[in-house]
């Protein structure tokens, strides 16, 4: 699991379309597919519920959801933090 594959799948519990989602990522809608099992098999559940006609997430999906968004603000914490240690100056004068 990824970062990028946690935006994805936001993506496409915020839209509940494949089409929609797919345009947004800039990717095929087989390949937004392919991810979204990949992680349904990581995770070990369902995540989406999905006919010909609708897309709905699984409870699985909300609690998944939740994480993602945890791990996102924790990656863009981690990286503000990094890049602001990055920026001060060290050293023996």
């Amino acid at each position: 699991m990824t970062i990028q594959n946690f935006k994805i799948f936001l993506d496409l519990a915020k839209t509940l379309h494949f089409g929609k989602t797919s345009r947004n990522q800039f990717i095929t809608p087989a390949t937004l597919t392919r991810l979204i099992q990949r992680l349904e098999q990581e995770v070990g559940s369902p995540l989406f519920e999905r006919d010909n006609r609708s897309v709905s997430l699984t409870t699985s999906g909300y609690l998944f959801r939740d994480y993602c968004i945890r791990q996102i603000e924790d990656w863009e914490s981690l990286q503000s933090n990094l890049n602001g240690a990055e920026t001060q100056l060290t050293g023996i004068v």
